[in-house]
């Protein structure tokens, strides 16, 4: 069981055989990752995707040998008596193309590992023409072009194998989907990787990496419930985890990395609001908010309220408050401002309820719980006040731990066994879980466990895991969660 996915032992994956004509297609879609592992840096070369349709396709066009118009000479009499040598000739001359199939593949794979991307889209034009219907050719090719930024045809190229062969389907949807990624086309992206969903067994990586791109998108709460559920399977990541102590944007140190690269206007938002950036985030929707052409998503709009109340403009949240979109309830950040304008008023109860409805759907929101906190004071219930105040304080305290992990390569795992106890105390048995997988992985890797120790505690860790997906008690759980504040689960 990998330490950093702590999947249950007893899990098997489903297997059926495949018919014989079916398994080399599969075969093919097996390699996928290998053959079609496009490099993250990709930039789209936009100019590329903009060439001459007609000059592409004959550029993909296989190279043709010119053919004789001279009629075949009638067989030889010599030829019908069959020795030794000739027999052994014939056998060499069949297995020549498949020798030089196998060559030209691995001469292109070559030249792509190296960058020499002219070469390899020679190389893979004459594989197309010595070996052009094989699936794993296509592949190598659309993985050619791809690496050119020629998503586009990338994409076709697969998009029309999986029309002939079908048992490719799900292979190319993965592929296409990062490819559709690197294009800017994230819609086409996210409807590939929940297609992808709905058809897949075996779901965790396909929620890993739309979480993630929903993640750079800064759609966030969407997300949380795709890391919930890896959480609940028992398959996370440390960078999964990370994700998940800091909801309403990402942790300062995770801004540096590539896979959480902002895209879109909230995830460039969120970015700028986790480094301290509140004036360049506020620029950013004012460009929005000008340009008549532009329509806030409702995660959008509840984004821009929440920073108009981190930059304390309280006197432009009525307007903000009244032009709110349908489907603005679910956001925490909607929930979040309408509290803090609230709380300037000095109605305090109703700021109260509705902060109770910010951390109900983010309860990493250490902001909304300060001012939760303030509001119970207010209201004469220090017991609850302190409750919050002191839950503030912890996640704080998880927030730091993580940020320091996404700011440094080295682990302490004695810190990891703090953040483990934090999060117990903050009532989040899964994550706990899930960050003693993550401990028990660099334990093993410093030698600080052997193996068997290691799979004990694992085995332990998942039994654990299986035990909280029993609990049911939601009412006590949300009490905790809001302090003490009674909010109707149907009016969350």
């Amino acid at each position: 069981m990998d330490a950093g996915c702590n999947r249950c032992p007893d899990h098997k994956e489903k297997s059926e055989m495949p018919s014989p004509f079916l398994r080399c297609v599969m075969m093919a879609s097996a390699t996928l990752v290998c053959l079609c592992g496009c490099s993250r840096e990709a930039i789209v070369d936009k100019t590329r995707l903009n060439d001459n349709p007609g000059q592409e396709t004959s550029e993909l066009s296989p190279v043709v040998t010119p053919v004789g118009t001279l009629e075949d000479p009638p067989p030889d009499s010599r030829t019908l008596a069959v020795d030794h040598d000739s027999s052994s000739t014939e056998s060499m001359e069949q297995a020549s193309p498949v020798t030089d199939t196998d060559k030209l593949q691995a001469d292109t794979m070559a030249a792509l590992d190296s960058g020499d991307l002219d070469n390899a889209f020679e190389l893979a034009r004459e594989l197309r023409r010595v070996d052009g219907q094989n699936p794993q050719t296509i592949f190598l090719m659309a993985r050619v072009l791809a690496e050119k930024h020629r998503f586009r045809q990338a994409v076709k190229m697969l998009d029309d194998l999986a029309v002939e062969f079908p048992d490719t389907h799900l292979a190319v949807l993965g592929q296409t989907a990062e490819w559709l990624v690197f294009q800017g086309d994230w819609k086409a992206a996210e409807e590939r990787y929940r297609i992808l969903n709905n058809l897949a067994d075996e779901t965790s990586l396909i929620d890993r990496l739309l979480s993630r791109l929903l993640m750079r998108q800064g759609r966030r709460v969407e997300a949380n419930v795709l890391l919930r559920r890896l959480c609940r399977v028992g398959n996370v990541e440390e960078m999964d985890l990370r994700s998940l102590l800091s909801l309403a944007c990402p942790l300062p140190g995770d801004t540096a990395t590539d896979a959480f690269e902002p895209i879109g206007l909230e995830g460039t938002a969120r970015h700028a609001i986790s480094l301290g950036l509140l004036a360049e985030a506020a620029e950013i929707f004012q460009r929005s908010v000008n340009d008549s052409s532009v329509v806030l998503r409702p995660g959008e709009y509840a984004l821009h309220g929440r920073l108009l109340a981190l930059l304390e403009q309280f006197e432009r949240l009525p307007e903000w408050i009244s032009g709110a979109p349908d489907g603005i309830q679910q956001y925490s950040d909607y929930w979040f401002a309408l509290g803090a304008y609230q709380m300037q008023q000095a109605d305090f109860t109703t700021a109260a309820e509705s902060l109770a409805r910010a951390v109900l759907r983010d309860q990493t929101d250490f902001q909304a719980y300060k001012m939760l906190g303030y509001a119970l004071n207010q209201m004469g219930k220090s017991e609850q006040a302190k409750a919050a105040i002191e839950r503030a304080g912890f996640i704080e305290q998880t927030r730091n731990l993580g940020n320091e992990m996404a700011s440094n390569p080295q682990r302490d795992v004695r810190k990891i066994s703090v953040l483990i106890e934090l999060l117990e105390r903050l009532q989040r048995p899964l994550e706990a879980l899930g960050w003693r997988g993550i401990q028990v992985a660099y334990g093993r890797a410093n030698a600080m466990l052997d193996e068997a120790a290691a799979r004990n505690v694992l085995q332990l860790i998942n039994q654990k895991r299986i035990a909280q997906l029993g609990e049911t008690d939601a009412a006590a759980k949300r009490l905790f969660v809001t302090c003490g504040i009674d909010v109707p689960p149907e009016t969350r």
